[in-house]
């Protein structure tokens, strides 16, 4: 028997998408963005000591990097979006990638950008060694489904050959060498060849989506009515619509 397509899921299983079933063109968003003026330095500037000297943390998330173009003013587009809108989508994991193809379900065509040097996933990434081929899950190692949407979704992986349930003891090699298994729970699944798969497996259906990668996005602006990113200084494109889909802090380099 041929596997089936891959499954639907309901608006509400997909968190920033919360459209009627008869799709309609969003309302302009409105996000915070820069306007405001710079302040003026002080004339008595204090001079930082280990008291009030503000730590910079090891690395920067994007968050962060995204929070500095921004100051606490709203601005709000007063142009309608347009009949053929597209959607730019940060972060190509589980729910970036679900986050595309449920947009072009809807007619919706969008561009996932992905800082990966090998491939999409996010926490789903895979590292393969050759020529042993030893493969490692250095993020998400296993999953357990506890809801019936997504289970549907796991199920469709089943068929495909692309997941399994793992039999075997799950614990925390500590320090010495000491193993401590986890307590028992719900069927745990790994993916046959990694959880990489997972998300090509994703893009594999969608027609409407195009990945760029590997990409940081550095900078978004408000600009007649779209969304410009870049990429420190690189154009990127302007879009209708932005959806944040990332991790917050990036662990390790893909």
């Amino acid at each position: 028997m041929a596997p089936s397509a891959l499954p639907s899921f309901s608006s509400s299983f997909l968190f920033p998408l919360k459209t009627q079933k008869s799709f309609k063109p969003p309302k302009p968003l409105t996000i915070i963005c820069s306007s405001q003026e710079p302040k003026k330095p002080s004339k008595n500037p204090q001079r930082p000591t280990s008291r009030n000297r503000k730590r910079t943390p090891y690395g920067t998330s994007r968050r962060s990097i995204l929070k500095i173009t921004f100051t606490q003013e709203q601005v709000k587009f007063t142009a309608g979006v347009s009949a053929d809108p597209h959607v730019g989508i940060i972060g190509g994991g589980m729910a970036g990638l679900l986050c595309a193809l449920s947009l072009e379900k809807r007619g919706v065509k969008s561009t996932v950008f992905d800082t990966g040097m090998h491939g999409l996933g996010g926490r789903m990434g895979t590292r393969v060694i050759d020529p042993q081929q030893l493969i490692f899950d250095h993020a998400a190692q296993f999953f357990t489904v506890s809801d019936s949407r997504f289970s549907k979704l796991v199920d469709y992986w089943l068929e495909k050959g692309l997941v399994r349930e793992w039999k075997g003891l799950v614990g925390q090699l500590e320090l010495g060498g000491r193993f401590v298994p986890l307590p028992s729970s719900p069927p745990r699944f790994i993916g046959v060849n990694g959880m990489r798969p997972l998300a090509d497996s994703l893009l594999s259906e969608t027609s409407m989506v195009n990945v760029v990668r590997p990409c940081w996005i550095s900078k978004l602006e408000p600009f007649n009515g779209m969304w410009h990113l870049s990429e420190n200084g690189k154009p990127r494109g302007e879009f209708d619509a932005i959806v944040i889909a990332h991790n917050d802090c990036r662990l390790f380099t893909k």
